[in-house]
């Protein structure tokens, strides 16, 4: 039966009533294969290049990778940007600033940061370039150890707003708002670890059930979201 939240929920009850009722679905592999992206994207001087995977990886295998004290941080970049398919513009800009990108990966894959201390490696005076909130989240969520921080993109940023109807996340047209702070980040991550705890799951899964799937066929959730986001 679907969930509803009491009254004095921050949730929007038809919006959530939408999203309980949508089945989970396992997103499995998405984006590129590691190898053909970084070449198609024009990377030189990358680690262990010729072990990078020749197929979409699934979140669980970015993590993995990223996670893994025995991979080099710049080879667990690629693979999550390739994972989330950054163009590759964006992506020749972040790998030029590689030197300071490498040091907060080190720090976010060491541990002991808040979750705004972790967004603050690359949010305003830290800013890299290429790396807008859509995507430096993905590297938090990626490095970080402990499973908190969470991919702040269109689609979770748009569905955490419409389900509480608030602007919890700050946006410019559909994205997060490149000036988003951690302040908005935490409220983000909030929200989820919110919807977790009322569904007896956990954060990973739930912000995996809004991020979703698909472009020109959308599924069920990411569907909802464009017809009322």
């Amino acid at each position: 039966m679907t969930k509803r939240l009491a009254a004095s929920s921050p949730f929007s009850n038809a919006h959530w009533d939408a999203f309980v009722a949508i089945p989970h679905q396992a997103q499995g592999a998405v984006g590129s294969a590691p190898a053909a992206w970084a070449k198609t994207c024009g990377l030189d001087v990358v680690p262990d290049a010729t072990l990078l995977p020749e197929q979409p990886l699934t979140r669980r295998q970015v993590r993995d990778i990223c996670a893994d004290p025995a991979r080099h941080v710049l080879f667990g970049f690629i693979c999550a940007m390739a994972w989330g398919e950054q163009q590759k513009r964006h992506a020749r800009l972040s790998w030029g600033a590689r030197v300071p990108l490498q040091k907060n990966l080190e720090r976010l894959r060491g541990g002991d940061l808040t979750r705004a201390q972790a967004f603050e490696l690359f949010a305003g005076k830290n800013w890299i370039p290429g790396l807008g909130p859509a995507y430096f989240t993905k590297l938090l969520y990626f490095f970080s150890p402990g499973n908190t921080n969470y991919v702040m993109d269109q689609w979770t940023a748009r569905s955490v707003n419409l389900i509480t109807g608030q602007r919890v996340v700050r946006m410019s047209d559909v994205y997060a708002h490149p000036n988003s702070t951690a302040a908005h980040d935490e409220a983000f991550c909030f929200v989820i670890d919110d919807m977790a705890r009322r569904l007896e799951s956990t954060g990973d899964a739930i912000e995996e059930r809004l991020f979703s799937q698909g472009w020109h066929k959308p599924w069920p959730w990411r569907a909802y979201v464009k017809r009322h986001g």
